[in-house]
């Protein structure tokens, strides 16, 4: 295992995380970032056969894990920058001197922005797990020491090899995850090269400089054997400089002809899913069909309370289908398989996060969530959700959720370290012994007469082996929910049935396992659009 250490020496990071626009500071680093001002120490500095040969090496060694803190981030001030030096850059009609083009005054303003990102430690790791080949180390040490910034050129950085490198924060992974990185990949050191095309423009550079120099002293040299002598005699003295003037001027009107060679910008080519390290206690316990990493989103907007779930749950299904990359959308997406029958194998929920369950409570949806297929490749989840959820910066996208008159709002990936507890993964999957509704569960069936009740657990028991877990010590059904903040049973629409347009009963419940399950629980028949979602208990005492 090996690292790279990156010392922020301003205490600031100086990076633009959208492109041109520059309105978002990017943190954390995204590893090609990093790859890139290695590169370019490498190329600035004509570094020999070993540097490119470890760069080389290291472009193949995979996304780098991160160890790196949160940070804040500086408002965007816009400022007025003078432009670079020119001949003369005041308007033709306010021209009094040609020397007033090199000052300040007599250059235009252009509007820049400068976005920051203050970490909370300024130190940051970039960790490979695999050992650093002697013949790289000495190159990479050497090139290391030659970046002095990363970024913008004002966000100076010490750099160095590390060892012993920190336990990393940010793990590659896939699906959807918390960050979306640019990295490093096979074939990047040539694509920077070829892209920047640096020689052929100091070359092109230098040529017509040198030949218009030359042209220039061969004018004056022209001039000076001449003066002052007549016509025929002029014409003598300016013979031997004519044809080597004329070859020189051939050749940079030639050039400029041709054109100036091209030296693109850098673009992103790889990009890599970061988030932090599972926990352990989560991969231990049984869990559901569902995966405990859901797809969290945040709202914006109108506010919206728990008995518009329904509502809310069509209006995202339905931007996910449309805005989804793979058109028709997969199977696992759609709840339908390829003829157009409903699927019999698992596939993604629509779940409600509301504000539940402590002081205060009121029982506001403050965001939503996906609930994934445990047993779903990652790599088919990339393509459809992604493009959808961020954009070419990797940036979140704000989603337009719409209901007619019902509902107006927006959604976004919920990207931040601490966000409100009710939109924290861990508040709906933490293992537990104990899980009550937050909302109500829809039975499949409708019961009468003596016994309903128990029949009715019996039920919510099997739509628990139904998702995968085992059968549940006791259910305990009530149209109160346990946590605070949830409206009564009655004040949820009901679910109706598609045969027959009638409707279907549901009921708030506590739910008891012999041992504890790891979440999202979410149960019934309207598990797909959000009822029958549960929360842990906490397990203090008895009762």
């Amino acid at each position: 295992m090996f690292g790279f250490g990156i010392c922020y020496l301003n205490g600031w990071s100086m990076a633009a995380a959208d492109g041109a626009k520059k309105e978002r500071a990017e943190w954390p680093p995204h590893p090609d970032r990093v790859f890139m001002a290695l590169a370019a120490a490498h190329f600035e500095t004509d570094g020999g056969r070993e540097e490119r040969a470890a760069l080389e090496w290291l472009e193949q060694q995979g996304p780098p894990s991160l160890c790196v803190s949160e940070a804040e981030f500086r408002s965007i001030v816009t400022t007025y920058v003078p432009v670079n030096d020119s001949a003369n850059p005041l308007k033709k009609e306010e021209a009094i001197l040609p020397i007033m083009g090199s000052l300040p005054i007599g250059r235009d303003r252009k509007p820049r922005s400068f976005p920051v990102a203050i970490p909370h430690n300024p130190v940051v790791y970039l960790v490979w797990g695999v050992p650093l080949p002697q013949m790289h180390r000495s190159p990479l040490v050497a090139l290391s020491r030659k970046v002095i910034s990363i970024g913008h050129s004002a966000s100076f950085v010490q750099m160095w090899i590390e060892d012993t490198p920190p336990a990393p924060t940010l793990v590659p992974v896939g699906g959807v995850a918390r960050y979306r990185l640019r990295v490093q990949g096979k074939g990047r050191l040539h694509d920077l090269e070829t892209r920047c095309n640096r020689k052929a423009v100091i070359q092109y550079r230098d040529l017509v400089s040198s030949n218009k120099e030359r042209l220039k002293e061969l004018e004056n040299q022209r001039k000076a054997a001449s003066k002052e002598l007549r016509s025929e005699e002029k014409r003598k003295a300016e013979a031997p400089f004519k044809e080597e003037i004329d070859f020189l001027k051939k050749n940079i009107e030639s050039a400029i002809n041709q054109g100036e060679p091209f030296s693109l910008r850098p673009i992103p080519v790889l990009w890599q899913g970061y988030d932090t390290p599972p926990s352990l206690s989560q991969s231990e316990s049984p869990h559901s069909v569902f995966d405990p990493q859901l797809v969290v989103l945040t709202l914006s907007g109108k506010r919206l309370s728990l008995p518009i779930t329904l509502k809310l749950t069509e209006a995202l299904r339905g931007a996910v289908m449309s805005g989804c990359a793979k058109q028709p959308p997969p199977e696992w997406l759609t709840g339908h398989a390829a003829h157009g029958a409903r699927t019999d194998k698992p596939h993604v929920a629509f779940i409600p996060l509301p504000f539940v369950g402590c002081e205060h409570a009121d029982g506001r949806i403050m965001g939503v969530a996906l609930a994934l297929p445990h047993e779903l490749d990652p790599d088919e989840i990339s393509p459809c959700l992604e493009p959808w959820l961020r954009d070419e910066q990797g940036l979140p996208r704000r989603i337009r959720l719409f209901a007619g008159q019902w509902l107006e709002c927006e959604a976004e990936l919920e990207t931040r370290e601490l966000p409100p507890w009710s939109l924290c993964p861990e508040t709906w999957t933490k293992p537990s012994r104990f899980w009550a509704t937050v909302t109500p569960v829809v039975l499949d069936r409708h019961f009468d007469g003596k016994g309903m009740w128990e029949k009715a657990a019996e039920t919510i028991m099997d739509a628990c082996e139904r998702i995968g877990l085992p059968r549940p010590l006791e259910v305990l059904l009530n149209p109160v929910s346990r946590f605070e903040g949830v409206p009564h049973v009655r004040e949820f629409p009901h679910v109706t049935r598609k045969s027959d347009g009638g409707q279907m009963y549901h009921s708030h419940a506590i739910i008891i396992f012999d041992k504890k399950m790891t979440g999202p629980v979410v149960l019934g028949a309207g598990r797909f659009r959000g009822y029958g979602l549960c929360r842990p208990l906490n397990e203090g005492g008895e009762g």
